[in-house]
């Protein structure tokens, strides 16, 4: 059997794509005929290091009827077109999984009886939704040789994702408008940027936001909280699987999804917190540091693993 991940074709860093070349990589080095699946001729990634192989779709391969075939949530129409072949979902978002999905139709009228994710909010979600019963919780890693915490290079400035978070740079006008002690703060936009130079940035930065209302686990959340920074904003639906807002375990600075006004303040008050150096910050810091620790490439590799050996097993 050979296993194909289609992958779309999308230049700009993106945890999902990353997720998809995981995956392949782990089923490569473990005896499996393992592929990513583009569509044209060609494209290649450049913002990050692999060595995975890559087979097109503008090349016409023949599918056989022991492959199966990965699709990622936001394709239905892809999903109706390979009904006739062996299919398995990964559901990475939960808005994607019914944005493109035409009324009354679920993954079952597809043909679909398997489904992988990294978010037991979105299992729940297909189960709840489409009554599918083989759903299995895949680990997200992160590479903790990249992504690890150096109090020597922190500084107070403020990362975010510029493709996401489209309220970030409403926060950081009001509060540069509101304080003239905020005006040298410096919010750093991460675009476009290498895998290792995106985790350089997090690395320097002292706070992370995030303000996307539509996220599977956030995987940018977790790699910032390994490299300890505060990090504030939504948690983006998937996020609730880890992210504690008060109390003793609070590892996340949380605020109402789309409220960019308390957003702000909050941001405000976080960064008087972080110049005094609040007792609150290092609690923050510390318990991000140990929810990020949890997420492994040894636990994501198990869990890939074990979908698959349970998969091959029971369509023998």
């Amino acid at each position: 059997m050979r296993i194909f991940y289609l992958c779309p074709d999308i230049s700009f860093p993106s945890g999902g794509v990353k997720t998809l070349y995981d995956h392949v990589q782990i089923l490569q080095d473990n005896g499996y005929d393992a592929y990513i699946l583009h569509s044209a001729k060609g494209f290649k990634l450049s913002w990050f290091d692999h060595s995975v192989p890559v087979i097109y779709l503008t090349d016409k391969p023949m599918f056989g009827t022991r492959d199966t075939i990965v699709l990622p949530e936001g394709f239905p129409n892809m999903m109706k077109q390979l009904k006739p072949f062996n299919k398995v979902i990964i559901a990475l978002n939960p808005l994607y999984i019914f944005q493109s999905m035409p009324l009354g139709e679920n993954w079952k009228s597809y043909g679909v009886e398997w489904v992988m994710t990294s978010s037991t909010v979105i299992k729940d979600l297909i189960e709840w939704s489409m009554g599918i019963e083989n759903i299995y919780v895949i680990g997200t890693s992160i590479d903790h040789d990249m992504f690890n915490f150096n109090y020597g290079k922190k500084r107070l400035q403020i990362a975010y994702i510029s493709r996401k978070d489209t309220l970030s740079p409403v926060a950081e006008k009001m509060i540069i408008s509101n304080d003239r002690l905020f005006k040298h703060i410096d919010f750093v936009r991460i675009e476009n940027l290498h895998f290792k130079n995106y985790a350089e940035v997090l690395k320097e930065s002292e706070i992370y936001l995030t303000t996307q209302p539509f996220e599977g686990l956030n995987i940018s959340v977790l790699e910032a909280m390994a490299c300890g920074c505060i990090c504030i904003g939504f948690h983006g639906i998937g996020g609730r699987d880890y992210i504690v807002g008060s109390g003793a375990k609070q590892n996340f600075v949380l605020v109402e999804s789309m409220d960019f006004i308390e957003l702000s303040r909050s941001l405000t008050a976080l960064i008087t917190m972080a110049k005094e150096c609040s007792p609150l910050i290092e609690t923050i810091r510390k318990n991000g540091f140990a929810t990020a620790s949890l997420y492994t490439k040894s636990h994501e590799k198990e869990t890939v693993l074990q979908f698959w050996s349970k998969y091959c097993e029971l369509r023998r």
